[in-house]
């Protein structure tokens, strides 16, 4: 098929996504503000559409080619200003959906917290649920006999799955927890399970405390398609180990959180100063679906 020579035609579009057009257009001047980039410009004029309430939660904003086409700009000017927007968490780039602007985020305490994902979104009211992808009992790697302090012949079982809070994808995550301490869990039904509530309930096992580290990173091509974000957008990676009330590791954690949805809210106390053990030291910059 050829394409049209001269201005494009939008009169295609849905009557939605003619309004936000005509609301980007409206709010952007190129020739205004000469002293900062285009892109700069560019990413303020969405964010102003976005924080003045011209543009809400869910509106899907043109095609980085229509917005070229629509504002006459270069497609780096455009790239840039929606790669600046997608990592402050204003828009989400969804693969062969589009790009949407992103929902209001809340604070997630699970962090600071014992509770776990499941629990802290559960008790905020939103509807959790689960997509398994792993369950079985597995002869444990090197990391995980190191974080769960597991012998030669000890094994492991693994759950791999993806939390959603409201059907959006929050966090893609790996969970292993040391085989002695949970004889048949891989033959229940967790499904939209909390994993520390079956833990409790089924073998009186409760997590008191946890160590957890943090960093950014993009996701691989078969996370982002698990999780429902573009490669290029930065995600958290979290790694936990998690212990009972005598101090034995119960649970080692690797996640990927979608931070777009919520952000991460930690509150520090002023604390007793009383030493806590040592931690195994986490592995750095390892993939979380690279077991």
């Amino acid at each position: 098929m050829v394409r049209p020579r001269g201005r494009p035609r939008f009169d295609g579009l849905v009557e939605a996504d003619a309004t936000v057009l005509d609301r980007l257009k409206a709010g952007f001047d190129a020739d205004a503000d000469l002293a900062r980039p285009l892109w700069v410009r560019l990413r303020a004029a969405i964010d102003d559409s976005i924080g003045g309430g011209r543009m809400a939660a869910g509106d899907r904003l043109p095609s980085e080619q229509g917005l070229c086409d629509l504002l006459g700009l270069s497609r780096t000017v455009v790239r840039a200003a929606l790669a600046t927007l997608a990592a402050e968490g204003r828009i989400v780039k969804m693969p062969r959906k589009g790009v949407f602007v992103a929902p209001e985020r809340e604070a997630v305490d699970f962090m600071a917290t014992n509770i776990g994902v499941f629990g802290d979104m559960s008790a905020k009211g939103h509807v959790v649920s689960t997509r398994t992808f792993e369950f079985a009992r597995a002869r444990p790697n090197a990391t995980e006999r190191r974080m769960l302090r597991l012998h030669v012949e000890d094994d492991v079982v693994r759950i791999g799955r993806i939390y959603l809070s409201d059907g959006q994808p929050l966090t893609l995550t790996h969970i292993s927890l040391p085989g002695h301490r949970v004889p048949g869990f891989e033959r229940l039904d967790i499904e939209n399970r909390s994993v520390f509530q079956a833990l409790r309930e089924r073998y009186g096992l409760t997590v008191r405390r946890a160590d957890r580290w943090m960093s950014a990173r993009l996701p691989t091509r078969e996370e982002s398609e698990r999780i429902g974000l573009a490669e290029t957008t930065p995600v958290i990676a979290i790694e936990s180990i998690a212990y009972d009330g005598q101090g034995n590791p119960l649970e080692y954690y690797q996640g990927l959180y979608n931070s777009n949805f919520a952000r991460i809210h930690i509150s520090v106390g002023g604390g007793d100063g009383t030493p806590q053990p040592a931690s195994p030291r986490p592995t750095r910059a390892r993939k979380a679906a690279g077991r």
